[in-house]
């Protein structure tokens, strides 16, 4: 090896939160895996881990350095936000497409 040739590491930290990503991708019960799980059919497994080992890390991050409370509400409420957030999106196109949403549409 050449005195100036560095060699090419992986961040272990990086390494740690990815392994925990892919964890939580697998958990059936966490809201976080769900967003993964979300994600992993959108972009993709690689891209999907990533995001998840940098979601994870922040959190780590802000719980502490940062002092900060977090609690897991499970994938329920996950699910709740979600679908609140898609009729959102869908009252919002209503609107500018000037419709009317039917009468007999199953909106809770």
């Amino acid at each position: 090896m050449h005195r100036n040739a560095k060699k090419k590491v992986r961040p272990r930290a990086g390494q740690i939160f990815r392994i925990i990503a892919q964890g939580l991708i697998n958990s059936k019960d966490i809201a976080l895996g769900a967003f993964g799980r979300r994600l992993k059919g959108k972009k993709g497994p690689r891209i999907a881990i990533k995001a998840m080992a940098r979601k994870t890390a922040v959190l780590y991050w802000r719980v502490m350095v940062k002092g900060l409370d977090f609690a897991e509400k499970g994938i329920k409420n996950y699910e709740e936000q979600m679908m609140l957030n898609k009729l959102k999106t869908l009252n919002r196109l209503v609107k500018e497409l000037n419709m009317k949403m039917p009468e007999n549409a199953n909106v809770t």
